[in-house]
């Protein structure tokens, strides 16, 4: 355990002259967060992070897990709170497949008409019991996040209107979560077509600083050719491939924002500890090993 550690959530740390330089960024200053499996623990510690630091956004966007932390954010939710939000969360909480005999009906079909393994409903459900805000307009913030609208055929930038099916929509990952309907369209997770919504977040507010954090899908910590090791080798690969892609566009827009003159600082959440919906015991360590990685980053000797 560190120093950091040590300091309670919402508790300033030392100044330095990095941190301070931070405060310095051209506004509007926005932070986005991208998608990650269940990455909310970290992105919450990532934005305790910018707290520790008196650094305040003007905005927030996000994808995914991502879009899940700036809705909590931009409605006023100190992460701090989020922290324990997070931490009271149990799998009954979002887990809600189809009845059984829906479910073998399904089957029987083979899988017609059936576009996720959980309906998605009780995660809406607690979304609209626990975010601060009901609208995009409600939020004290501005808020911004992305879908991948399988109608429309490309990206959604979704940024008004009420907050808890947006979320939802943004988070559905294909063959876990069912597809949203929403605004005419039929929306599934935005990491899939926009990674960290970088573009859309200038674009929208205006900002002429980003504060990034990115979390690395889990096959991009492996070594490149592990997937020829692994059981399903072209599953593998193909899951390779559809994140490097992903990759590649969040690089092609970072690179064309910064020749744009936009400032663009990056945490990149490499190593971190991974929960997930049976192992969401290790969130708080995700939370304070984020938080440590981003002051590291951003004022080194803080």
């Amino acid at each position: 355990m560190t120093n950091q550690d040590h300091v309670a959530p919402g508790v300033g740390l030392p100044e330095t002259k990095a941190a301070l330089a931070l405060r310095e960024l051209p506004r509007p200053l926005v932070a986005v967060m991208s998608s990650g499996f269940f990455g909310f623990f970290a992105h919450a510690g990532f934005l305790q992070a910018l707290g520790d630091l008196g650094v305040e956004p003007q905005a927030y966007a996000g994808a995914s897990s991502g879009a899940l932390v700036a809705a909590y954010a931009a409605g006023g939710l100190a992460p701090g709170g989020m922290l324990e939000l997070f931490k009271g969360l149990s799998r009954r909480d979002f887990w809600d497949p189809l009845p059984p005999a829906k479910m073998l009906k399904s089957l029987l079909k083979a899988g017609r008409g059936q576009t996720g393994y959980l309906r998605g409903l009780a995660f809406q459900r607690l979304l609209e019991q626990t975010l601060p805000c009901p609208t995009f307009e409600a939020c004290p913030k501005g808020c911004l996040m992305v879908a991948l609208d399988l109608a429309g055929g490309g990206r959604a930038v979704l940024t008004q209107g009420p907050l808890a099916p947006a979320v939802r929509a943004s988070g559905a990952v294909p063959l876990l979560f069912a597809a949203v309907e929403l605004d005419g369209g039929l929306m599934v997770d935005g990491g899939l077509v926009d990674k960290a919504p970088l573009t859309a977040a200038v674009e929208h507010f205006g900002a002429r600083s980003l504060v990034v954090h990115w979390l690395p899908s889990a096959s991009l910590e492996r070594p490149p050719l592990a997937f020829l090791h692994k059981r399903l080798s072209p599953l593998a690969l193909q899951s390779q491939a559809v994140d490097l892609a992903r990759q590649q566009h969040y690089l092609d827009q970072l690179a064309l924002l910064r020749r744009q003159g936009i400032q663009v600082l990056e945490v990149k959440g490499l190593g971190l500890p991974r929960p997930g919906p049976r192992r969401l015991e290790r969130g708080a360590e995700a939370f304070a090993a984020a938080r440590r990685q981003t002051l590291a980053t951003l004022a080194p000797g803080v």
